[in-house]
């Protein structure tokens, strides 16, 4: 898959769960390829709508990500496992050191470790963004 590819953009697998409703969700998109995981997108991801019981603005507040074949993006099998943080919808800090995992057992790994992890950063990025 390259970034003119338009599946890049298309997951074959593309849900959101809740954390704290309305405030909070964890989004995955993964592209599977003869069924295997090819490359995914899991985000821990904040609302910011003035009333989110009526609206949803979502915003980008942490991610994993596995892209490999595109222009901006990771290999998980070569570089690890490394979360995004965003402050302002722009990369603020890294974080690294997390553990080996395969391919088909990530997009699982990350949705566990931001829904353990969400208060924390939930709690940074409200105080970066003076929310509620």
């Amino acid at each position: 898959m390259t970034d003119a590819d338009p599946r890049r953009n298309n997951p074959d697998t593309d849900y959101t769960d809740f954390v704290t409703y309305p405030d909070s969700q964890i989004r995955t998109e993964i592209g599977i390829q003869e069924g295997a995981v090819r490359w995914f997108r899991v985000q821990l991801e904040y609302n910011a709508a003035s009333d989110p019981y009526l609206n949803y603005d979502w915003r980008q507040v942490a991610g994993f990500d596995h892209h490999p074949r595109t222009n901006w993006g990771h290999d998980i099998t070569t570089e690890r496992l490394h979360l995004d943080i965003y402050r302002n919808g722009r990369k603020e800090d890294v974080k690294h050191g997390f553990p080996e995992v395969t391919l088909n057992e990530a997009p699982r790994y990350c949705e566990q470790f931001l829904r353990t992890h969400a208060d924390r950063y939930i709690g940074q990025f409200e105080r970066w963004h003076d929310f509620r």
